[in-house]
């Protein structure tokens, strides 16, 4: 009678003590996906930024050269209007045109992939802070949320004399970085622009920061290639915007491709490792609480504890174990007597029907040994051997675990 109430009282606790896990777990698991958010989504945008890219350019590949070279004088000719004009006119937020980062579009999900692939004329690398995003010909809220844009009213970024483009990228986007680490450069670093089939290396030489409606730093400047990335700061806050200007200069072709190689490298392997990471951590989170279930229901069940006891392959006879539980408690009979067996003769130590869960049969007198044992599926008849690893070898046969009692110390005798 007092070993059921023990029983029922063990039940009882286990229960608590499940729900309670579970409910901890299930936080932790909220936390840990709110907190992953931001890098798995940054990761999954970027996969498919160099995804486009690559489309963009198998598609230059395809065309001619008459075709690029086409593409290419419409772009010098609006840069040579704009410099004819001789001012900028119609910059978003400092003109005629609204602010795109003041801005929020919602539906963006509802635009086919044709809109993007109309707009897409490039793509630009910031190898220092891995940045490779598809560069968009005009700026709005739109094509800021999956890429760069080159910023209307300043020049094309295609090179040459007397140019002086700005592209632009958001900051602080929750679901991607884009150009959230511009603040990271350094002057002397390298930036990459791709366009109409060429590859175009700029320097950084300058850092500004200004108010969205000071425009001064972003003219022409006689006789200089110059390209100036535009983003919002401070973090979160976006009263200013961050200027950093880069001057052209040559790069060897061969370090350039390897560059704007190793930044998309760098997306898809992230991108591969989150996709491995993701099914894992989720394997085994519901293979714990696949572990906890199993040890709650097990206990209602009753199992044999077996396992052989050997030395040199001799069985032993004789040797006393208690059984403790997975606290280190000791295990008590019916008649509140310590659960106690020796081996037999053929080195089978054998504790008979005890309620599931994790246990430990200690050698009561010699050598420590330590054997545990836990029920692995509700439908076994025995508790499978988990401890010690090294001493002990699973057999098929009615499929109890022997333990070759072989011990470090006595191998050095020997």
């Amino acid at each position: 009678m007092k070993a059921k109430k023990k029983n029922h009282s063990l039940l009882k606790d286990e229960r608590i003590n499940l729900i309670l896990k579970i409910v901890m777990a299930g936080l932790f698991l909220t936390g840990a996906i709110i907190f992953s958010y931001p890098f798995v989504a940054d990761a999954i945008n970027n996969y498919y930024d160099q995804i486009r890219i690559e489309e963009m350019q198998a598609k230059s590949d395809k065309q001619n050269k008459e075709q690029i070279q086409a593409q290419r004088a419409e772009l010098e000719q609006k840069n040579q209007a704009l410099l004819e004009e001789g001012k900028l006119n119609n910059i978003p937020g400092m003109g005629l045109v609204e602010d795109p980062f003041t801005t929020v579009v919602d539906n963006t999900q509802n635009l086919g992939s044709d809109y993007f692939e109309k707009y897409t004329i490039g793509a630009i690398y910031i190898p220092t802070i891995h940045v490779s995003l598809p560069l968009f010909s005009e700026t709005n809220s739109i094509l800021l949320e999956k890429g760069a844009t080159v910023l209307q009213g300043t020049s094309f970024p295609i090179g040459g004399p007397n140019s002086h483009s700005v592209i632009t990228g958001h900051s602080g986007l929750p679901n991607q970085r884009l150009f959230t680490d511009l603040e990271q450069l350094k002057k002397g670093d390298f930036f990459f622009v791709e366009i109409t089939g060429e590859k175009l290396s700029y320097q950084i030489e300058a850092f500004e920061t200004v108010l969205p409606h000071e425009i001064d730093s972003l003219k022409i400047r006689e006789g200089e290639d110059l390209v100036t990335l535009l983003t919002c700061t401070p973090y979160m806050i976006n009263t200013h915007r961050l200027l950093v200007t880069g001057k052209r200069v040559s790069f060897p072709e061969e370090e350039l491709k390897k560059e704007i190689q190793t930044t998309q490298t760098y997306h898809k392997r992230r991108f591969q490792v989150y996709m491995m990471l993701i099914p894992l951590f989720s394997a085994l989170f519901f293979y714990w609480i696949w572990r906890k279930y199993v040890y709650y229901q097990s206990i209602k069940q009753r199992y044999d504890f077996n396992f052989y006891l050997l030395k040199e392959n001799q069985p032993q006879v004789g040797v006393p174990f208690v059984l403790m539980d997975k606290k280190g408690r000791t295990v008590f009979r019916d008649n509140e007597e310590p659960f106690r067996v020796t081996s037999e003769e053929d080195g089978l130590v054998s504790f008979k029907q005890i309620p599931g869960g994790i246990y430990r049969a200690v050698r009561s007198s010699g050598a420590p040994l330590s054997v545990k044992g836990k029920v692995f599926f509700l439908h076994d008849r025995y508790f499978k051997i988990m401890r010690p690893i090294k001493l002990w070898r699973r057999t098929k046969l009615n499929k109890i675990d022997i333990i070759n009692e072989v011990t470090s110390h006595e191998k050095e005798k020997e």
